[in-house]
């Protein structure tokens, strides 16, 4: 344990802090009291329902009391009102811990540590060193197990708040369900189906920051830009950073009144900010992030240049300042921890399995980071749970068990997510087969084959322990697709969905987002050929024969991968009437055609792969 050491410049910014933040919450009182006084508030929604237009004006007001000379860019954050660990050189020793991509897993599983046991390690860091501060790099919720999607993610936003996280960048995921919900995560509410228990959601106790997201309408930023926090009053900005791609990720309807901002331009922009305002020491938290070279280890030095994330993350790196210190970077589910011209770039894994610990050394006269090290941890299970977070995941567990509990089937073998060289996954087959069982009779879509996304794929389904077969239940189904998309329909013609299939296709020949196909079936590709020329026509086949290029084919794919589909197919001049009349959407969704296509079903063995093929 450091010394902590007052001396009396410690003691006046604290009591100066501590005054300016009493002033602060006064002001947020007056708003309050003023609001709800007002002749707009008179009559108060009985169901405590969420009302944004007179929220507004509470925050407008909030906004105000702790602007920094910036519209909507930043806020002030003062990180403790006690004094700070000072080696002997007078220098400041300040603690980042970070995670990124939790996806609502609160619970212990094969995937997760879970909540309880990240809880305890981060208030055991928190102890060794009282200038700790808590932060994501996004993806906090959003694709998530039941547990926390079945009540809007709120349990997941409480056990962060619990755990004492301070920021967080907004990932894609944070948008699945559009900015007025993420809006309700951050500052509270109900949400519309209606509130949890008796009580209002009180929203995030951590701020979202997003430096890149501009509200179309208003043109201002939807999230401050960056957050100031103060040391012993030596000021540490963190920048948040969205992916500028998140159009191409979610689905187009949830972010259509939002524009993404370069990342590289946005980040100098607030560099800059930040230096003119006297602030050195400055971090980036940004969902964005690249992939290691030796994806086993924890603390990978290099990131594969050759995958076009990682060439993306690097060019962000090495364009912007080099006042920022360190990127702390999230979206890929990689651990790395690489050192690129002085500055640490990190990521975490996922699920909060792994917590970057960054260790920081800042000049107490020139406010300059002068020494850093960064480290990524695997959580252990070994420790003793956190009571409170274990008591928020045990309650949540409790009220949603009736549903995720429910068996529905069986499985004789693992089925998992990780593809085979031509880029087939065991479990991409059998969500295929599901949707092609349940879309092919007329009435249901009249299909004559199925595409599944992988990437909506977030889970295994395995044996459990040694057994030959186990049961599955309706909660494990729900976390390998935890999105709820409706399956779409369409007609196309043989020569379009070769192009969706040239497309799936990297130039790094990465299988990982090669469409899962169902039964019957079945096509090769050469990892050889030019892209564009590395699926032959002729070798597309439906139950064994070569798909036509003129011939219509009714093609089943979920409604993310329609929306992108439809994009491919407009981007390269291949749309047409056709394709869009005669569309159908099915009222169930994706999990639960899932669920009934096991429920109808004998006990399941996986299929041996071999739909796709590929020339090396």
């Amino acid at each position: 344990m450091k010394k902590v050491l007052c001396d009396k410049a410690s003691r006046k910014h604290t009591y100066i802090m501590a005054l300016s933040i009493t002033m602060v919450m006064f002001l947020i009182l007056v708003s309050i009291a003023s609001v709800a006084s007002s002749k707009d508030i008179k009559n108060s929604d009985s169901n405590n329902a969420f009302n944004f237009n007179k929220f507004d004006k509470t925050i407008s007001a909030y906004d105000k009391a702790i602007e920094i000379n910036s519209q909507n860019s930043s806020t002030l954050h003062n990180h403790a009102f006690f004094c700070s660990p000072i080696d002997k050189t007078g220098n400041i020793s300040v603690h980042i811990l970070a995670i990124n991509d939790f996806h609502g897993h609160l619970e212990t599983s094969n995937d997760a540590v879970g909540a309880e046991y990240l809880a305890t390690y981060i208030k055991k860091f928190k102890s060794e060193n009282p200038n700790t501060i808590v932060v994501s790099a996004g993806d906090n919720i959003g694709a998530s197990p039941l547990i926390s999607a079945h009540f809007h993610d709120e349990p997941t936003i409480k056990a962060l708040s619990m755990m004492g996280f301070d920021f967080s960048a907004v990932g894609n995921h944070e948008l699945d369900k559009g900015l007025d919900e993420l809006m309700r995560i951050q500052y509270g509410g109900c949400h519309p189906d209606g509130c949890l228990g008796n009580s209002s959601f009180e929203g995030a106790h951590f701020q979202y920051l997003a430096a890149n997201i501009i509200n179309n309408t208003t043109k201002k930023l939807v999230f401050p830009a960056y957050a100031v926090t103060y040391v012993q009053g030596v000021p540490i900005g963190f920048i948040g950073i969205a992916l500028e791609s998140t159009p191409m990720t979610v689905s187009k309807f949830a972010v259509k009144e939002l524009k993404f901002l370069n990342e590289t331009v946005i980040i100098n922009k607030y560099v800059k900010e930040l230096k003119d305002k006297g602030v050195k020491s400055i971090v980036v938290l940004i969902h964005n992030g690249g992939y290691s070279q030796d994806r086993a280890s924890l603390n990978n030095t290099q990131l594969d240049r050759n995958d076009n994330y990682s060439k993306h993350i690097l060019d962000v790196v090495n364009n912007t300042d080099r006042s920022v210190a360190v990127f702390i970077t999230g979206h890929t589910h990689r651990a790395y921890n690489v050192l690129l011209d002085g500055r640490n770039v990190t990521q975490a894994y996922a699920y909060g399995n792994v917590l970057t610990d960054i260790d920081m050394v800042i000049s107490n006269e020139t406010h300059d980071v002068i020494e850093k090290k960064a480290r990524n941890i695997i959580v252990p299970r070994d420790v003793p749970k956190d009571s409170r977070v274990a008591g928020l995941v045990m309650r949540y567990k409790s009220l949603v068990a009736p549903i995720a509990d429910r068996m529905i089937g069986s499985i004789k073998g693992n089925f998992t997510a990780e593809p085979n060289k031509a880029g087939e996954s065991t479990l991409g087959d059998l969500i295929a087969d599901a949707q092609l069982h349940y879309t092919h009779s007329p009435s249901y879509g009249g299909a004559d084959v199925a595409f599944m996304n992988p990437e909506g794929i977030r889970s295994d389904l395995n044996l459990s322990g040694s057994e030959r077969q186990s049961n599955v239940t309706y909660g494990q189904v729900f976390s390998v697709q935890p999105f709820g998309n409706k399956l779409v329909t369409m007609t196309l013609n043989g020569t379009q969905i070769k192009d969706l299939l040239e497309n799936q296709l990297h130039p790094s020949d990465n299988t990982s987002s090669t469409l899962q196909i169902s039964k019957g079936f079945g096509y090769t590709w050469n990892k050889l050929a030019p892209v564009g020329e590395k699926v032959n026509v002729s070798g597309i086949k439906i139950n064994g024969t070569s798909i036509d290029p003129n011939n219509p084919y009714r093609v089943t794919m979920d409604s993310f991968m329609a929306e992108r589909a439809i994009y491919i197919l407009e981007a390269d001049n291949m749309i047409n009437e056709s394709s869009l009349d005669g569309m159908n959407v099915t009222a169930l969704d994706d999990v639960n055609v899932t669920a009934n296509y096991f429920s109808h079903s004998k006990a399941m063995d996986p299929e041996p792969g071999n739909r796709i093929a590929v020339v090396e």
